[in-house]
């Protein structure tokens, strides 16, 4: 079965390269470090140095795989070239039904940062405005209710 594709821009691919760079390169090793003088000091069935070493680890190697698994058959898109219509990588504003106006940056799943701006292309809102363009309004189902979305603008 063929894996599904994965898409990041660039920006986001880089920021999950350096990461897992850092963690490789820096963290895993510093924490390798720690839990090495932890086991020099001898008993470590009560050593709270050596539990929160081994803790810090397990968390680097999780995250070091979660971050392989992303980047794992991805394609990188360009950021804004979606020729006013709604793609990955697009800037859109919209406007709901009561008025209130948001901006978003389409983004795949591995670099959502919802405080940032930047939303998944999956979620509920993405998948409604996806292929649309300016002027365009869509429905939005949301866990609780159906809401309607006017694409104010597309970058």
């Amino acid at each position: 079965m063929a894996e599904e594709k994965k898409y990041l821009t660039q920006s986001g691919y880089d920021k999950l390269a350096n990461e897992l760079e850092d963690l490789k390169k820096n963290k895993l090793p510093e924490v390798l470090e720690r839990l090495k003088e932890a086991i020099a000091q001898g008993d470590i069935s009560e050593n709270a140095e050596y539990d929160d070493a081994m803790s810090q680890k397990d968390l680097i190697e999780v995250r070091i795989n979660e971050i392989e698994g992303m980047l794992e058959n991805v394609e990188i898109i360009e950021e804004g070239q979606g020729g006013g219509v709604v793609r990955y990588g697009s800037s859109v504003t919209l406007e709901d039904d009561k008025k209130n106006v948001y901006e978003f940056t389409l983004v795949g799943a591995g670099e959502v940062d919802i405080l940032n701006g930047s939303i998944s292309f999956a979620s509920p809102v993405g998948q409604a405005i996806e292929g649309k363009k300016a002027g365009d309004t869509v429905s939005v189902r949301a866990p609780r209710r159906r809401y309607e979305m006017k694409i104010v603008d597309v970058k």
